[in-house]
């Protein structure tokens, strides 16, 4: 998103007008105009000098506009390198969580080998932190926040995540209104989750559940809510299929838990290969487009 705002700050900059960048770009005024006005915002800093009459770069916006163009032949030399690398070939070892590999990454492996047939990817199947050196991986994809700082980490997108129970729970249990509810309620808990039994929601609220059961596994949690066991928490892609059948049903809809980060983890001080390097950016644009991944 942002690079598209810098491409059209950039237009801006060059043609002298919005009017102009807009034709160049084929878009109208009014979207270049929210474009750099949702740069300056994330910025918080003026690039432009407005008067009826003409346009013209701020001392900041000088300034920017330099970054700008390099970041953006950065950006156009990344993107010529991919195009070019279908001679990429090897093997690709990656290790990633269960839940997510299932529900989504493996289909996004299947894209990937049809658009690279030189490249073989190997998934090792793994809910802990594997070590990406002494286990020979190539790259791990991590959900949650992240521990090691001596690793390369690239955020590709987020988990967002949900409360659900059986209908059949709710019916003997109640139905929580407002998260301080689930105080009266079990809860399944996720045993590597780091926050422990405080489940935490956007906006700041948290409350601290109680629950007999405990899981290392998202997939238990499923089985243990579609077996009438208590209110369970997870990626809201776990509950897909059971939601539409309503075998499982949404509980504090109103109420999101935190979203949880969804990060690629390259070792660092190793040469990251050429086909590695092109399976990271195809899942980053693949995550992009899945609206209960992409990162915001």
């Amino acid at each position: 998103m942002i690079a598209e705002w810098m491409q059209t700050f950039v237009a801006v900059a060059e043609a002298g007008s919005f009017s102009a960048a807009a034709t160049g770009q084929g878009v109208t005024q009014s979207t270049v105009s929210k474009q750099v006005a949702a740069l300056e915002s994330h910025l918080e800093a003026r690039l432009f000098q407005r008067t009826t009459r003409s346009l013209a770069l701020t001392e900041e916006g000088q300034r920017f506009y330099d970054a700008a163009k390099q970041a953006l032949a950065a950006i156009d030399e990344a993107k010529a390198r991919i195009s070019a690398a279908p001679q990429a070939k090897g093997l690709v070892r990656v290790t990633c969580p269960q839940s997510l590999a299932e529900r989504k990454v493996a289909a996004m492996v299947k894209q990937f080998l049809d658009c690279h047939p030189g490249i073989a990817v190997e998934l090792v199947i793994s809910d802990r932190a594997l070590n990406l050196v002494s286990d020979n991986l190539d790259m791990a994809i991590r959900v949650g926040q992240l521990v090691d700082s001596q690793l390369i980490a690239r955020r590709i997108g987020v988990a967002r995540r949900m409360l659900a129970a059986s209908p059949e729970y709710l019916a003997r249990a109640g139905v929580p209104v407002i998260p301080a509810d689930l105080k009266d309620h079990d809860c399944v808990l996720f045993s590597l989750l780091g926050a422990g039994n405080e489940w935490r929601f956007t906006g700041g609220r948290s409350v601290r559940v109680n629950g007999r059961l405990r899981a290392n596994c998202p997939s238990t949690l499923r089985a243990a809510a579609l077996a009438g066991a208590d209110i369970v928490q997870s990626a809201r892609w776990l509950f897909e299929d059971d939601l539409a059948t309503g075998r499982l049903l949404p509980v504090l809809p109103d109420f999101e838990p935190e979203p949880m980060p969804i990060h690629a983890v390259l070792p660092s001080g190793h040469h990251i290969s050429a086909r590695t390097r092109i399976f990271l950016d195809f899942l980053a644009e693949c995550f992009a487009q899945d609206p209960l991944c992409r990162p915001d």
